[in-house]
Protein backbone atom coordinates (compact mmCIF):
# COMPACT_ATOMS: atom_id res chain seq x y z
CA UNK A 1 0.00 0.00 0.00
CA UNK A 2 1.42 3.44 -0.90
CA UNK A 3 2.20 5.89 1.90
CA UNK A 4 3.94 9.15 2.62
CA UNK A 5 6.43 9.32 5.47
CA UNK A 6 6.83 12.54 7.45
CA UNK A 7 10.52 13.09 8.27
CA UNK A 8 10.96 15.30 11.31
CA UNK A 9 13.60 15.51 14.04
CA UNK A 10 15.26 12.30 12.86
CA UNK A 11 12.01 10.37 13.17
CA UNK A 12 9.75 8.91 10.49
CA UNK A 13 5.96 8.89 10.78
CA UNK A 14 4.18 6.93 8.02
CA UNK A 15 0.71 7.80 6.74
CA UNK A 16 -1.02 5.12 4.67
CA UNK A 17 -2.79 6.30 1.53
CA UNK A 18 -6.09 4.47 1.62
CA UNK A 19 -8.46 7.01 -0.01
CA UNK A 20 -8.04 9.97 -2.34
CA UNK A 21 -7.73 12.89 -2.57
CA UNK A 22 -5.35 13.36 0.37
CA UNK A 23 -5.18 17.07 1.17
CA UNK A 24 -2.05 18.47 2.82
CA UNK A 25 -2.09 21.84 4.53
CA UNK A 26 -2.53 23.94 7.63
CA UNK A 27 -6.33 23.91 7.69
CA UNK A 28 -7.99 21.48 10.15
CA UNK A 29 -10.14 20.08 7.33
CA UNK A 30 -7.05 18.75 5.53
CA UNK A 31 -6.53 15.00 5.51
CA UNK A 32 -3.07 15.60 6.97
CA UNK A 33 -2.80 18.84 8.92
CA UNK A 34 0.69 20.39 8.90
CA UNK A 35 1.78 22.60 11.77
CA UNK A 36 3.77 25.37 10.08
CA UNK A 37 2.92 28.98 9.18
CA UNK A 38 5.00 28.51 6.00
CA UNK A 39 2.45 25.98 4.76
CA UNK A 40 -0.70 27.24 3.05
CA UNK A 41 -4.15 26.41 4.42
CA UNK A 42 -4.70 24.02 1.50
CA UNK A 43 -1.16 23.59 0.23
CA UNK A 44 -1.14 20.45 -1.94
CA UNK A 45 -2.95 17.18 -2.48
CA UNK A 46 -2.30 13.59 -3.51
CA UNK A 47 -4.64 12.16 -6.11
CA UNK A 48 -4.96 8.83 -7.88
CA UNK A 49 -4.93 8.52 -11.67
CA UNK A 50 -5.07 4.95 -12.87
CA UNK A 51 -2.24 3.08 -11.18
CA UNK A 52 -0.33 6.28 -10.40
CA UNK A 53 -0.33 8.48 -7.33
CA UNK A 54 0.08 12.16 -8.29
CA UNK A 55 1.20 15.21 -6.30
CA UNK A 56 -0.58 18.47 -7.12
CA UNK A 57 0.25 21.93 -5.80
CA UNK A 58 -2.94 23.86 -4.96
CA UNK A 59 -1.53 27.32 -5.63
CA UNK A 60 0.42 27.47 -2.35
CA UNK A 61 2.28 30.58 -1.30
CA UNK A 62 5.68 28.94 -0.84
CA UNK A 63 5.34 26.23 -3.49
CA UNK A 64 5.53 22.44 -3.49
CA UNK A 65 8.80 20.72 -4.35
CA UNK A 66 9.31 17.21 -5.75
CA UNK A 67 12.91 15.97 -5.59
CA UNK A 68 14.10 19.59 -5.25
CA UNK A 69 12.10 20.93 -8.23
CA UNK A 70 9.14 23.24 -7.77
CA UNK A 71 5.85 22.02 -9.20
CA UNK A 72 3.67 24.10 -11.48
CA UNK A 73 0.45 24.87 -9.58
CA UNK A 74 -2.55 22.72 -10.45
CA UNK A 75 -0.40 20.43 -12.61
CA UNK A 76 -0.24 16.92 -11.05
CA UNK A 77 3.13 15.14 -11.17
CA UNK A 78 3.46 11.34 -10.80
CA UNK A 79 5.24 9.92 -7.74
CA UNK A 80 7.58 6.97 -7.62
CA UNK A 81 9.03 5.04 -4.71
CA UNK A 82 11.56 7.10 -2.76
CA UNK A 83 10.51 10.52 -4.12
CA UNK A 84 11.16 13.48 -1.81
CA UNK A 85 8.38 15.98 -1.18
CA UNK A 86 8.90 19.39 0.46
CA UNK A 87 6.02 21.67 1.45
CA UNK A 88 7.53 24.77 3.08
CA UNK A 89 9.85 23.33 5.76
CA UNK A 90 7.89 20.07 5.99
CA UNK A 91 9.56 17.07 4.31
CA UNK A 92 8.07 13.76 3.22
CA UNK A 93 9.13 10.63 1.41
CA UNK A 94 6.77 8.72 -0.84
CA UNK A 95 6.83 4.92 -0.56
CA UNK A 96 5.22 2.11 -2.46
CA UNK A 97 6.09 -1.53 -3.09
CA UNK A 98 7.45 -1.07 -6.60
CA UNK A 99 10.90 0.36 -5.94
CA UNK A 100 14.30 -1.16 -5.42
CA UNK A 101 14.66 -2.04 -1.73
CA UNK A 102 18.26 -0.93 -1.94
CA UNK A 103 16.96 2.65 -2.23
CA UNK A 104 15.21 2.43 1.11
CA UNK A 105 16.68 2.56 4.57
CA UNK A 106 17.11 -0.58 6.61
CA UNK A 107 14.07 0.46 8.62
CA UNK A 108 11.79 1.19 5.68
CA UNK A 109 12.44 4.95 5.32
CA UNK A 110 13.70 6.06 1.90
CA UNK A 111 16.39 8.70 2.37
CA UNK A 112 18.00 11.27 0.07
CA UNK A 113 21.31 9.43 -0.18
CA UNK A 114 22.86 8.21 -3.42
CA UNK A 115 25.99 6.12 -3.85
CA UNK A 116 27.58 7.30 -7.09
CA UNK A 117 29.35 4.48 -8.92
CA UNK A 118 31.42 6.91 -11.02
CA UNK A 119 32.34 9.32 -8.28
CA UNK A 120 35.77 9.51 -6.76
CA UNK A 121 37.27 12.07 -4.40
CA UNK A 122 40.66 13.48 -3.58
CA UNK A 123 41.66 11.60 -0.44
CA UNK A 124 43.59 14.02 1.75
CA UNK A 125 44.25 11.67 4.63
CA UNK A 126 43.33 8.40 6.27
CA UNK A 127 43.58 6.76 9.67
CA UNK A 128 43.12 3.19 10.80
CA UNK A 129 39.97 2.48 12.76
CA UNK A 130 39.82 0.50 15.96
CA UNK A 131 39.69 1.48 19.59
CA UNK A 132 39.64 5.23 20.08
CA UNK A 133 42.39 6.17 17.64
CA UNK A 134 45.52 8.05 18.64
CA UNK A 135 45.08 8.93 22.28
CA UNK A 136 47.45 11.91 22.10
CA UNK A 137 45.33 13.67 19.45
CA UNK A 138 42.84 16.01 21.13
CA UNK A 139 42.21 13.67 24.09
CA UNK A 140 39.95 16.21 25.81
CA UNK A 141 37.76 16.56 22.70
CA UNK A 142 37.64 12.78 22.31
CA UNK A 143 36.47 12.36 25.88
CA UNK A 144 33.86 15.08 25.45
CA UNK A 145 32.68 13.50 22.19
CA UNK A 146 32.39 10.06 23.76
CA UNK A 147 30.48 11.50 26.70
CA UNK A 148 28.12 13.30 24.33
CA UNK A 149 27.44 10.10 22.44
CA UNK A 150 26.84 8.22 25.68
CA UNK A 151 24.46 10.92 26.89
CA UNK A 152 22.61 11.04 23.58
CA UNK A 153 22.13 7.28 23.55
CA UNK A 154 21.31 6.87 27.24
CA UNK A 155 18.23 4.65 27.58
CA UNK A 156 18.06 3.92 23.84
CA UNK A 157 17.61 0.21 23.18
CA UNK A 158 15.79 0.30 19.83
CA UNK A 159 18.31 -0.03 17.00
CA UNK A 160 16.26 2.19 14.66
CA UNK A 161 16.43 5.09 17.14
CA UNK A 162 20.21 5.01 17.59
CA UNK A 163 21.24 6.43 14.20
CA UNK A 164 19.32 9.76 14.38
CA UNK A 165 20.64 10.37 17.90
CA UNK A 166 24.20 9.69 16.80
CA UNK A 167 23.89 12.28 14.04
CA UNK A 168 22.43 14.82 16.47
CA UNK A 169 25.42 14.33 18.77
CA UNK A 170 27.89 14.53 15.87
CA UNK A 171 26.45 17.88 14.78
CA UNK A 172 27.17 19.17 18.30
CA UNK A 173 30.70 17.75 18.26
CA UNK A 174 31.44 19.06 14.73
CA UNK A 175 29.78 22.49 14.37
CA UNK A 176 31.24 22.85 10.84
CA UNK A 177 29.32 19.77 9.58
CA UNK A 178 26.50 20.62 7.17
CA UNK A 179 25.28 17.11 6.38
CA UNK A 180 25.62 13.71 7.92
CA UNK A 181 24.55 10.21 7.02
CA UNK A 182 24.84 6.68 8.37
CA UNK A 183 24.77 3.58 6.16
CA UNK A 184 24.54 -0.04 7.27
CA UNK A 185 25.39 -3.27 5.48
CA UNK A 186 22.57 -5.66 4.77
CA UNK A 187 23.22 -8.97 6.52
CA UNK A 188 22.09 -10.98 3.49
CA UNK A 189 23.92 -9.17 0.70
CA UNK A 190 26.54 -6.96 2.36
CA UNK A 191 25.34 -3.95 0.36
CA UNK A 192 25.22 -0.56 2.07
CA UNK A 193 21.79 0.85 2.86
CA UNK A 194 21.15 4.35 4.26
CA UNK A 195 19.48 4.32 7.68
CA UNK A 196 19.70 7.99 8.74
CA UNK A 197 20.67 11.41 7.45
CA UNK A 198 20.70 14.94 8.83
CA UNK A 199 21.01 18.45 7.33
CA UNK A 200 22.01 21.37 9.50
CA UNK A 201 19.84 23.68 7.40
CA UNK A 202 16.13 22.88 7.53
CA UNK A 203 15.55 24.72 4.26
CA UNK A 204 17.45 22.29 2.07
CA UNK A 205 16.46 18.87 0.84
CA UNK A 206 19.47 18.21 -1.34
CA UNK A 207 20.35 14.57 -1.89
CA UNK A 208 23.65 13.49 -0.36
CA UNK A 209 25.85 11.83 -3.00
CA UNK A 210 28.58 9.55 -1.73
CA UNK A 211 31.61 8.25 -3.58
CA UNK A 212 31.67 4.50 -4.11
CA UNK A 213 35.48 4.65 -4.14
CA UNK A 214 35.61 6.14 -0.67
CA UNK A 215 32.97 3.79 0.73
CA UNK A 216 34.80 0.76 -0.64
CA UNK A 217 38.11 1.99 0.76
CA UNK A 218 36.62 2.61 4.21
CA UNK A 219 35.07 -0.86 4.37
CA UNK A 220 37.92 -2.83 2.82
CA UNK A 221 40.76 -1.11 4.70
CA UNK A 222 38.73 -0.48 7.86
CA UNK A 223 40.11 3.04 7.94
CA UNK A 224 38.73 6.55 8.17
CA UNK A 225 39.04 8.77 5.10
CA UNK A 226 39.40 12.56 4.90
CA UNK A 227 38.53 13.95 1.49
CA UNK A 228 38.59 17.58 0.36
CA UNK A 229 37.19 19.57 -2.55
CA UNK A 230 36.94 16.73 -5.08
CA UNK A 231 35.07 18.96 -7.53
CA UNK A 232 38.04 21.26 -8.03
CA UNK A 233 40.51 18.47 -8.76
CA UNK A 234 41.53 18.58 -12.43
CA UNK A 235 41.53 14.78 -12.64
CA UNK A 236 37.76 14.78 -12.17
CA UNK A 237 36.80 17.92 -14.06
CA UNK A 238 35.20 15.92 -16.86
CA UNK A 239 32.89 14.08 -14.48
CA UNK A 240 29.52 15.74 -14.06
CA UNK A 241 28.74 13.45 -11.15
CA UNK A 242 31.83 14.71 -9.30
CA UNK A 243 31.11 18.37 -9.92
CA UNK A 244 27.61 17.85 -8.61
CA UNK A 245 28.96 16.72 -5.26
CA UNK A 246 29.80 20.34 -4.25
CA UNK A 247 31.48 19.01 -1.11
CA UNK A 248 34.44 21.03 0.10
CA UNK A 249 35.40 18.62 2.88
CA UNK A 250 34.19 15.20 3.91
CA UNK A 251 35.00 12.52 6.50
CA UNK A 252 33.92 8.89 6.28
CA UNK A 253 34.72 6.29 8.96
CA UNK A 254 33.74 2.65 9.44
CA UNK A 255 31.61 1.15 12.18
CA UNK A 256 33.29 -2.03 13.44
CA UNK A 257 31.64 -4.84 15.38
CA UNK A 258 33.13 -6.70 18.33
CA UNK A 259 35.13 -8.91 15.97
CA UNK A 260 36.59 -5.90 14.14
CA UNK A 261 34.40 -6.43 11.08
CA UNK A 262 32.82 -3.39 9.37
CA UNK A 263 29.03 -3.26 9.41
CA UNK A 264 28.44 0.35 8.39
CA UNK A 265 29.87 3.82 7.86
CA UNK A 266 29.39 7.33 9.21
CA UNK A 267 29.80 10.21 6.75
CA UNK A 268 30.04 13.93 7.53
CA UNK A 269 30.60 16.76 5.06
CA UNK A 270 30.79 20.52 5.00
CA UNK A 271 30.08 22.80 2.06
CA UNK A 272 31.87 25.78 3.59
CA UNK A 273 35.39 26.01 2.08
CA UNK A 274 36.52 27.99 5.13
CA UNK A 275 35.61 25.19 7.55
CA UNK A 276 37.33 22.14 6.18
CA UNK A 277 37.81 19.08 8.34
CA UNK A 278 41.33 18.30 9.55
CA UNK A 279 43.27 15.16 10.39
CA UNK A 280 42.53 15.83 14.04
CA UNK A 281 38.82 15.94 13.22
CA UNK A 282 39.18 12.56 11.55
CA UNK A 283 40.81 11.12 14.68
CA UNK A 284 37.99 12.56 16.78
CA UNK A 285 35.32 11.08 14.50
CA UNK A 286 37.03 7.68 14.66
CA UNK A 287 36.91 7.78 18.45
CA UNK A 288 33.26 8.79 18.48
CA UNK A 289 32.41 6.17 15.83
CA UNK A 290 34.00 3.48 17.99
CA UNK A 291 31.67 4.40 20.83
CA UNK A 292 28.71 4.57 18.44
CA UNK A 293 29.54 1.11 17.11
CA UNK A 294 29.59 -0.19 20.68
CA UNK A 295 26.12 1.27 21.17
CA UNK A 296 24.88 -0.57 18.08
CA UNK A 297 26.43 -3.82 19.24
CA UNK A 298 24.96 -3.45 22.73
CA UNK A 299 21.53 -2.80 21.24
CA UNK A 300 21.83 -5.81 18.96
CA UNK A 301 22.96 -8.02 21.84
CA UNK A 302 20.02 -6.80 23.90
CA UNK A 303 17.60 -7.51 21.06
CA UNK A 304 19.12 -10.97 20.65
CA UNK A 305 18.86 -11.57 24.39
CA UNK A 306 15.24 -10.45 24.52
CA UNK A 307 14.40 -12.58 21.48
CA UNK A 308 16.09 -15.55 23.15
CA UNK A 309 14.12 -14.95 26.34
CA UNK A 310 10.90 -14.79 24.35
CA UNK A 311 11.81 -17.94 22.45
CA UNK A 312 12.73 -19.76 25.66
CA UNK A 313 9.41 -18.75 27.21
CA UNK A 314 7.52 -19.94 24.14
CA UNK A 315 9.46 -23.22 24.12
CA UNK A 316 8.64 -23.71 27.79
CA UNK A 317 4.98 -23.25 26.99
CA UNK A 318 5.34 -25.68 24.06
CA UNK A 319 7.02 -28.21 26.37
CA UNK A 320 4.12 -27.94 28.82
CA UNK A 321 1.64 -28.36 25.99
CA UNK A 322 3.49 -31.44 24.77
CA UNK A 323 3.61 -32.88 28.28
CA UNK A 324 -0.15 -32.41 28.47
CA UNK A 325 -0.50 -34.65 25.40
CA UNK A 326 1.22 -37.49 27.25
CA UNK A 327 -0.71 -39.47 29.88
CA UNK A 328 -0.35 -38.08 33.40
CA UNK A 329 -1.07 -41.51 34.82
CA UNK A 330 -1.07 -45.05 33.47
CA UNK A 331 -3.78 -47.71 33.87
CA UNK A 332 -4.00 -49.46 37.25
CA UNK A 333 -5.08 -53.03 36.58
CA UNK A 334 -4.92 -56.03 38.91
CA UNK A 335 -2.15 -58.39 37.87
CA UNK A 336 -0.49 -55.85 35.52
CA UNK A 337 1.92 -53.00 35.95
CA UNK A 338 2.74 -50.14 33.56
CA UNK A 339 5.65 -47.69 33.57
CA UNK A 340 6.80 -44.99 31.12
CA UNK A 341 9.37 -42.17 31.09
CA UNK A 342 9.96 -39.41 28.55
CA UNK A 343 13.03 -37.14 28.30
CA UNK A 344 13.34 -34.79 25.32
CA UNK A 345 16.81 -33.85 24.03
CA UNK A 346 15.52 -30.31 23.50
CA UNK A 347 12.65 -28.35 25.06
CA UNK A 348 10.25 -30.42 22.98
CA UNK A 349 10.79 -33.71 21.20
CA UNK A 350 9.49 -36.21 18.71
CA UNK A 351 9.14 -39.32 20.88
CA UNK A 352 5.63 -40.41 21.77
CA UNK A 353 3.86 -42.85 24.05
CA UNK A 354 0.36 -43.42 25.32
CA UNK A 355 -1.34 -46.05 27.42
CA UNK A 356 -5.05 -46.00 28.23
CA UNK A 357 -8.07 -48.17 28.93
CA UNK A 358 -10.43 -49.26 26.16
CA UNK A 359 -13.61 -50.09 27.99
CA UNK A 360 -13.10 -52.19 31.10
CA UNK A 361 -11.24 -55.20 29.71
CA UNK A 362 -8.64 -53.84 27.31
CA UNK A 363 -5.59 -51.57 27.42
CA UNK A 364 -4.14 -49.74 24.42
CA UNK A 365 -0.35 -49.46 24.27
CA UNK A 366 0.91 -46.85 21.78
CA UNK A 367 4.61 -46.07 21.32
CA UNK A 368 6.50 -44.21 18.59
CA UNK A 369 9.47 -42.15 17.46
CA UNK A 370 9.15 -39.33 14.92
CA UNK A 371 11.99 -38.92 12.41
CA UNK A 372 13.63 -35.79 13.76
CA UNK A 373 13.49 -33.99 17.08
CA UNK A 374 12.82 -30.51 18.35
CA UNK A 375 9.86 -28.46 17.13
CA UNK A 376 9.25 -30.33 13.80
CA UNK A 377 9.21 -33.66 15.61
CA UNK A 378 6.98 -32.29 18.36
CA UNK A 379 4.40 -31.03 15.85
CA UNK A 380 4.16 -34.44 14.18
CA UNK A 381 4.12 -36.11 17.58
CA UNK A 382 1.13 -34.00 18.65
CA UNK A 383 -0.71 -34.90 15.48
CA UNK A 384 0.08 -38.59 16.00
CA UNK A 385 -1.23 -38.45 19.58
CA UNK A 386 -4.56 -36.96 18.51
CA UNK A 387 -4.95 -39.42 15.61
CA UNK A 388 -4.35 -42.44 17.86
CA UNK A 389 -6.81 -41.24 20.50
CA UNK A 390 -9.47 -40.51 17.88
CA UNK A 391 -8.98 -43.82 16.08
CA UNK A 392 -8.97 -46.02 19.18
CA UNK A 393 -12.18 -44.41 20.41
CA UNK A 394 -13.97 -46.07 17.48
CA UNK A 395 -12.23 -49.47 17.26
CA UNK A 396 -10.08 -51.83 19.30
CA UNK A 397 -9.20 -53.92 16.25
CA UNK A 398 -5.43 -53.40 15.81
CA UNK A 399 -5.39 -54.30 12.10
CA UNK A 400 -8.13 -51.75 11.35
CA UNK A 401 -6.70 -49.09 13.65
CA UNK A 402 -3.13 -49.18 12.29
CA UNK A 403 -4.32 -48.74 8.72
CA UNK A 404 -6.54 -45.80 9.65
CA UNK A 405 -3.72 -44.18 11.62
CA UNK A 406 -1.28 -44.65 8.75
CA UNK A 407 -3.70 -43.37 6.09
CA UNK A 408 -4.47 -40.28 8.16
CA UNK A 409 -0.80 -39.51 8.81
CA UNK A 410 0.07 -40.01 5.13
CA UNK A 411 -2.34 -37.21 4.27
CA UNK A 412 -0.30 -33.98 4.09
CA UNK A 413 2.72 -35.59 5.76
CA UNK A 414 5.85 -33.45 5.38
CA UNK A 415 8.34 -35.02 2.98
CA UNK A 416 11.13 -36.84 4.80
CA UNK A 417 9.13 -37.14 8.03
CA UNK A 418 7.72 -40.43 9.26
CA UNK A 419 7.00 -42.25 12.53
CA UNK A 420 8.32 -45.62 13.64
CA UNK A 421 5.50 -46.98 15.73
CA UNK A 422 4.15 -49.88 17.80
CA UNK A 423 0.46 -50.36 18.50
CA UNK A 424 -0.82 -53.02 20.85
CA UNK A 425 -4.09 -53.91 22.55
CA UNK A 426 -3.95 -56.00 25.72
CA UNK A 427 -6.97 -58.23 26.43
CA UNK A 428 -7.10 -58.42 30.24
CA UNK A 429 -9.55 -61.31 30.19
CA UNK A 430 -7.49 -63.49 27.84
CA UNK A 431 -4.09 -62.22 29.07
CA UNK A 432 -2.97 -61.70 25.50
CA UNK A 433 -1.71 -58.80 23.38
CA UNK A 434 -2.45 -58.10 19.73
CA UNK A 435 0.49 -56.22 18.29
CA UNK A 436 1.69 -54.55 15.10
CA UNK A 437 5.04 -52.92 14.42
CA UNK A 438 5.50 -50.07 11.91
CA UNK A 439 9.26 -49.94 11.48
CA UNK A 440 10.18 -49.65 15.18
CA UNK A 441 12.64 -51.68 17.25
CA UNK A 442 10.92 -54.87 18.42
CA UNK A 443 9.83 -55.05 22.05
CA UNK A 444 12.24 -56.95 24.30
CA UNK A 445 10.33 -59.54 26.34
CA UNK A 446 11.83 -61.03 29.48
CA UNK A 447 10.11 -64.23 30.55
CA UNK A 448 9.70 -65.48 34.09
CA UNK A 449 12.74 -67.75 33.79
CA UNK A 450 14.96 -64.82 32.76
CA UNK A 451 15.18 -65.72 29.07
CA UNK A 452 14.86 -62.99 26.46
CA UNK A 453 12.46 -63.06 23.54
CA UNK A 454 12.21 -60.59 20.67
CA UNK A 455 9.32 -60.59 18.25
CA UNK A 456 10.65 -61.51 14.82
CA UNK A 457 11.45 -59.00 12.11
CA UNK A 458 9.01 -60.70 9.77
CA UNK A 459 6.09 -58.78 11.28
CA UNK A 460 7.79 -55.37 11.04
CA UNK A 461 6.11 -53.14 8.45
CA UNK A 462 7.14 -49.79 7.05
CA UNK A 463 7.00 -46.65 9.24
CA UNK A 464 3.82 -44.62 9.54
CA UNK A 465 3.37 -41.83 7.00
CA UNK A 466 5.23 -43.34 4.04
CA UNK A 467 2.60 -45.26 2.03
CA UNK A 468 -1.15 -45.05 2.46
CA UNK A 469 -3.17 -48.23 2.02
CA UNK A 470 -0.28 -50.36 3.35
CA UNK A 471 -1.42 -53.57 5.09
CA UNK A 472 0.51 -54.09 8.32
CA UNK A 473 1.04 -57.61 9.68
CA UNK A 474 -0.55 -58.22 13.08
CA UNK A 475 0.19 -60.95 15.66
CA UNK A 476 -1.48 -62.04 18.86
CA UNK A 477 0.64 -63.41 21.72
CA UNK A 478 -0.22 -64.64 25.19
CA UNK A 479 1.16 -62.71 28.16
CA UNK A 480 2.38 -65.31 30.60
CA UNK A 481 2.79 -64.67 34.31
CA UNK A 482 6.22 -63.04 34.77
CA UNK A 483 6.43 -61.71 31.20
CA UNK A 484 7.73 -58.13 31.02
CA UNK A 485 7.70 -56.10 27.78
CA UNK A 486 10.24 -53.27 27.33
CA UNK A 487 9.91 -50.70 24.53
CA UNK A 488 12.56 -48.07 23.88
CA UNK A 489 13.34 -45.35 21.34
CA UNK A 490 16.77 -45.08 19.73
CA UNK A 491 17.75 -42.36 22.21
CA UNK A 492 18.37 -45.23 24.65
CA UNK A 493 20.65 -47.59 22.71
CA UNK A 494 22.32 -44.68 20.87
CA UNK A 495 23.12 -42.70 24.03
CA UNK A 496 26.84 -41.81 24.00
CA UNK A 497 29.42 -41.34 26.70
CA UNK A 498 32.05 -38.53 26.60
CA UNK A 499 34.20 -40.73 24.32
CA UNK A 500 31.29 -41.20 21.86
CA UNK A 501 30.79 -44.86 22.77
CA UNK A 502 27.19 -46.01 22.24
CA UNK A 503 25.14 -47.59 25.00
CA UNK A 504 24.16 -50.25 22.45
CA UNK A 505 21.29 -52.67 21.95
CA UNK A 506 23.25 -55.56 23.49
CA UNK A 507 23.66 -53.65 26.73
CA UNK A 508 19.92 -52.93 26.73
CA UNK A 509 19.14 -56.65 26.42
CA UNK A 510 21.71 -57.63 29.06
CA UNK A 511 20.35 -55.06 31.47
CA UNK A 512 16.77 -56.25 30.96
CA UNK A 513 17.86 -59.87 31.45
CA UNK A 514 19.57 -59.10 34.77
CA UNK A 515 17.23 -56.32 35.91
CA UNK A 516 14.38 -56.15 38.36
CA UNK A 517 11.31 -58.32 37.96
CA UNK A 518 9.20 -55.30 38.81
CA UNK A 519 8.31 -53.43 35.55
CA UNK A 520 8.34 -49.95 37.12
CA UNK A 521 11.66 -50.56 38.86
CA UNK A 522 13.16 -52.07 35.72
CA UNK A 523 12.22 -48.98 33.72
CA UNK A 524 13.65 -46.59 36.32
CA UNK A 525 16.86 -48.59 36.62
CA UNK A 526 17.33 -48.73 32.83
CA UNK A 527 16.97 -44.94 32.55
CA UNK A 528 19.44 -44.49 35.41
CA UNK A 529 21.96 -46.81 33.73
CA UNK A 530 21.69 -44.86 30.47
CA UNK A 531 22.36 -41.63 32.39
CA UNK A 532 25.33 -43.24 34.10
CA UNK A 533 26.74 -44.32 30.74
CA UNK A 534 26.41 -40.80 29.33
CA UNK A 535 28.37 -39.53 32.35
CA UNK A 536 27.26 -35.93 31.90
CA UNK A 537 27.32 -35.81 28.12
CA UNK A 538 24.19 -34.04 26.84
CA UNK A 539 21.75 -36.42 25.20
CA UNK A 540 21.66 -36.20 21.43
CA UNK A 541 18.21 -37.68 21.01
CA UNK A 542 14.94 -38.06 22.88
CA UNK A 543 14.90 -40.92 25.40
CA UNK A 544 11.61 -42.75 25.98
CA UNK A 545 11.07 -46.02 27.81
CA UNK A 546 7.89 -48.02 28.36
CA UNK A 547 7.75 -51.19 30.46
CA UNK A 548 4.65 -53.28 31.19
CA UNK A 549 3.77 -56.85 32.04
CA UNK A 550 2.58 -59.37 34.63
CA UNK A 551 5.04 -59.32 37.53
CA UNK A 552 4.99 -61.21 40.79
CA UNK A 553 6.35 -64.62 39.78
Amino acid sequence: MPRIVLLKDGQAVPHELTAYPVQLGRHPDCTLQLDSNMVSRFHAQLISQGDDVMLEDLGSGNGSFLNGKQLTPNTPAPLKNGDRIKLGPIKFRYEDDSGDPEESSAFGRPLGIEVNEEASSTIMGSAAAGGYGLLDVRPEDKLKGILKINKALAGTVEIENISPRILDALFDIFPQADRGSILMQRTETGTLVPVAQKHRSTNTDETVRLSRTILDTVLEEKSGILSADAASDSRFSASESISSLTIHSMMCVPLLDLEDRPFGVINLDTQNPMKRFTDDDLQLLLAVASQAATAYENARLLVTFLDKQKQDKEMMIAANVQRALLPDKLPEVDGYQFYASYDAAQAVGGDYFDCFMIGEDKVCVSFGDVAGKGVPGALIMSRMASVVQATMSFTDDVSVAIQRINDHMCHNMVEGRFVTYILGVIDLQKNSITLTNAGHMSPVIRKADGSIEEIGDDIIGIPIGIMDGYEYPVITRDIEAGDIFTLITDGVDEAMDPDSNLYGKDRVIDFIREGSKDPAQLGKDLLSDVRSHANGRPQNDDITIMVFGRPGV
